[in-house]
């Protein structure tokens, strides 16, 4: 449907489009001959300058299945053009059209150029310089059809971002169908259109005799030749002229200088030339099926006979030779080529005829399909022995065993692993294109920025935490892993060059966070964002916040059919190479886990544990960044930052699309996942994730009890954003002391565990107010010790969690450029001394922390984050 888009939008016929217009009704009869009359909505409604109708788009395969399901409503007519009549019924009565658009007639060069071209067609496009602008017009002027290289080169202050801009806006001419832009030596620019098509019809010339042709015409006497439609044979070959007979008739001489004259023209050719391409054809399919032994015997076979062909063997042939020579003088005749008899026919020896009746073989073929490709998966012996029961009860010989094996395996292995394992299976066996057709879509653009891969993996190697290391503490019961954690690796890949755009690395598992993350680092480096972005089907990627930021800067996301990684083999790829050079060559790498058996506790990595997340990801940034993109990569030949320097080069800079990291880094920001991401303002503010935020804004008469678009901050539940007489302000909330430093997944954490503890205790309050989770990151800060072990649960829930953060804290300061250490955190000091000064035998305290009246609510269920 996306081809759909572009033909329409640079569609001189076509007025306006609507997609998914309202449907219409379709009447036709079934394939079982019953009456059905249902609702269709069609993909366009197209308004013309002289009409207007339907557009239906659908793939060349979907329409084939279709027509054999539904043969009165999908129908292949002349010229291979689809027709649905009921449609085209229903359209008629109306004055309109109906009509289908298939995969078939896509035109691949027209839509890769309409891809290249996409950032220009923009509202905010910067213009092209005016000299810049009247240089290229009087070049393309002075020389229609002059290619883009010639005139880049012509007009030196022009970019290629200027040529770019002018094709997009008209001011200059170029076939979109004719020529990729990415081959600027082969792409002709015009004026306009008019004067394109008039410079085509000027320059129409016939078609250049090929080389071959004119070598082919032998001038010697029985040679025959075509001259102007007619056959004639060369007779005579004087000094200075050539002697033709036509139909044993008709006798001319031409000069010699004409009769060449006439061969370099191409209108005399020999009849050689005519039949020398299919002699050529044949030759090759000989060689072709001939084993590398048929060669070596024909090589035997000529040096025996080559003294008798050059009459220098003063004995005679024995009698394989007079049959070796014989063959020889033969292909010389037919093919030209006498080695081409020497060849032994090993191929077309034996008797290749079928075994077994026509009968027996389909009943075979069907026991292989009806019993062996099942999902129950019955061994090859076992559908044998029912077959040869069939065989023996209809009194047919049965064959053998192998045979039966063998045509077992000659059957499509795809189709046959997805009949007898499932799809997921059948992937292994499904046939990998290497590249696409020369005139389709590259699988991986054309220039950086086009296509880029986003996907998160989980790193071999343990690490260790700074912050337990700065505290000189052991908490290891804290942590449900101990005191080590592997962390996870989100990473934003261009397809293109193979640059690593944006590595991020944290100890929570992937989220909408981790997406964002590597989006703000490639704004960060780059000040700019992928045109597509190919992601998995992981939840992260269908949430409604990342999907609106990449409409909001026009990014088109794509997801990867599920269960097949071959779509992501790029980044896939990345990942293997860098476990083999970086996560594999640091102390703590888990490689021997691979065989648990064989871990022991001094090998055990959880032991070997040394860096921290801090410092891998310094390292992780200078290879990634510095080591990786330097280095040749073996699908480029060369390095993926020489070719993302050429690619941008080749396409431009596109300056128009640059993004401020301030601005982005707002928009980028979460919002509630409920009520489309509004709030209502009171008098204590706007309520998000169970905290009251406010801002003096909200004081005004016109806001209050008004719902306002509200943003928060994932790495600090002390700040939130509103949106509010048309600017984002930023609001705080009422417990910043107690809430300070604290991220929205701590927040999530304690109030899942305060939610356990108060079930636990009995407590007939569902709400979690601001006021009580702000009581309990105090009490997490504080001595307190009467908590009973549930409390002491939830502490060490915070805790982990809280540890996780400052680690993730540590990493932003380093994407920020902040080289400062981080700190100690008091709360962690404090609340190891209270979990270790607390005994697992304390019994369950007759009462909980304090709650207020105010704080009694209906509680709704927390969602994951």
């Amino acid at each position: 449907m996306s081809n759909g888009f572009y033909k329409l939008e640079h569609d001189e016929d076509v007025l306006e489009y609507y997609d998914q217009p309202p449907p219409i009704e379709l009447n036709y009869l079934s394939k079982s001959g019953r009456r059905n009359r249902h609702l269709h909505t069609p993909d366009f409604f197209v308004i013309r300058k002289n009409t207007a109708g339907w557009e239906e788009c659908k793939t060349q395969e979907e329409l084939l299945k279709k027509a054999q399901e539904s043969p009165n409503r999908y129908q292949l007519g002349e010229h291979g053009k689809w027709q649905c009549p009921p449609g085209e019924e229903y359209a008629h009565a109306l004055g309109l059209y109906y009509s289908f658009r298939s995969s078939a007639e896509i035109d691949w060069v027209f839509q890769r150029n309409f891809i290249w071209l996409e950032d220009y067609f923009q509202a905010k496009l910067p213009q092209v310089d005016e000299e810049v602008s009247r240089a290229v017009l009087s070049v393309v002027e002075a020389e229609p059809g002059i290619v883009l290289t010639d005139l880049l080169n012509r007009v030196e202050q022009a970019r290629i971002d200027d040529l770019n801009i002018l094709i997009a806006t008209d001011q200059v001419y170029v076939d979109l169908s004719a020529v990729p832009l990415r081959q600027p030596e082969q792409v002709q620019v015009f004026l306009d259109q008019e004067e394109a098509f008039t410079y085509a019809q000027v320059t129409k010339i016939a078609p250049p005799t090929s080389v071959s042709q004119v070598c082919a015409v032998k001038v010697s006497a029985g040679t025959s030749i075509s001259w102007d439609g007619e056959n004639w044979q060369i007779v005579n070959t004087g000094n200075t002229s050539i002697g033709l007979l036509k139909d044993n008739v008709e006798f001319i001489q031409l000069p010699n200088k004409v009769f060449e004259s006439l061969v370099e023209k191409g209108q005399i050719t020999g009849l050689l030339a005519q039949t020398e391409s299919s002699l050529n054809t044949e030759i090759e399919e000989i060689l072709r099926k001939a084993s590398k032994r048929d060669r070596e015997e024909a090589n035997r076979r000529y040096k025996a006979i080559e003294p008798f062909l050059n009459g220098n063997s003063s004995t005679k042939p024995n009698r394989s030779e007079r049959r070796w020579i014989t063959s020889y003088r033969e292909a010389e005749k037919i093919y030209q080529r006498g080695f081409i008899g020497l060849l032994p026919n090993h191929q077309q020896k034996g008797n290749y005829q079928p075994k077994i009746s026509e009968e027996v073989r389909t009943l075979m073929e069907a026991f292989i399909e009806d019993k062996y490709e099942t999902l129950k998966q019955q061994s090859i012996s076992r559908v044998y022995s029912s077959f040869k029961e069939e065989c023996i009860q209809q009194g047919i010989k049965h064959p053998s065993y192998e045979l039966f094996r063998q045509a077992v395996h000659e059957r499509p292995a795809y189709e046959q692993t997805l009949k007898r394992k499932g799809h997921r299976a059948a992937y292994q066996e499904e046939l990998f294109y290497w590249r696409l057709d020369r005139e389709n879509t590259p699988p991986h653009g054309e220039r950086p920025f086009e296509i880029c891969h986003i996907d998160h993996t989980q790193a071999d190697v343990e690490l260790v935490s700074s912050i337990m290391a700065a505290i000189g503490g052991n908490l290891e019961f804290v942590s449900n892993n101990g005191n080590q954690e592997r962390p996870w690796l989100t990473l934003l890949m261009d397809a293109h060059s193979r640059r690593i755009l944006a590595a991020y690395l944290t100890f929570d598992s992937p989220s909408y966070r981790s997406c964002m993350m590597v989006l703000r680092i490639c704004v960060q480096r780059f000040g700019r964002l992928p045109q597509m972005i190919v992601v998995d089907n992981g939840a992260e990627f269908n949430s409604s916040d990342f999907e609106t930021l990449l409409a909001y800067y026009r990014c088109t996301k794509k997801q990867r059919p599920p269960a097949k990684g071959r779509f992501g083999s790029v980044i896939e790829r990345f990942f293997g190479v860098a476990n083999q050079e970086f996560w594999h060559n640091l102390k703590g790498n888990t490689q021997i886990m691979r065989n648990v058996r064989q871990v022991t506790k001094g090998v055990n990595p959880k032991n070997q544990a040394v860096w921290t997340l801090r410092k891998v990801y310094e390292y992780l940034c200078e290879y990634v960044y510095e080591v990786y993109e330097t280095s040749p990569h073996p699908a480029l030949r060369l390095s993926p930052r020489d070719a993302f320097n050429a690619g941008i080069a080749r396409g431009g800079s596109r300056e128009h699309l640059l993004i401020s990291p301030d601005e982005f880094r707002l928009l980028s920001l979460p919002s509630p996942t409920d009520r489309e991401g509004k709030r209502k303002v009171t008098r204590e503010g706007v309520k998000i994730n169970h905290l009251y935020y406010w801002h003096k804004s909200f004081s005004g008469i016109k806001v209050r009890d008004s719902d306002v678009e509200v943003k928060y901050d994932p790495f600090d539940i002390t700040v939130a954003y509103a949106y509010v007489n048309k600017e984002w302000v930023k609001c705080s909330s009422g417990y910043l002391q107690e809430l300070q430093g604290h991220s929205v997944r701590e927040l999530m954490t304690a109030t899942t565990e305060l939610k356990k503890l108060n079930q636990i205790q009995n407590q007939r309050f569902s709400e979690i107010s601001g006021k009580r989770l702000a009581q309990f990151f105090a009490s997490v800060e504080k001595k307190e010790v009467a908590l009973s072990p549930p409390g002491r649960e939830a502490k060490k829930a915070v805790l982990a969690q809280r540890r996780r953060d400052l680690e993730v804290k540590q990493v932003h300061a380093l994407i920020e450029g902040d080289s400062v250490e981080q700190e100690p955190d008091s709360s962690l000091n404090l609340l190891e001394e209270s979990l270790s000064n607390e005994s697992e035998s304390l019994p369950l305290p007759t009462e909980s922390i304090p709650l207020d009246d105010d704080d009694v609510e209906i509680f709704q269920p927390l969602e994951e984050w």
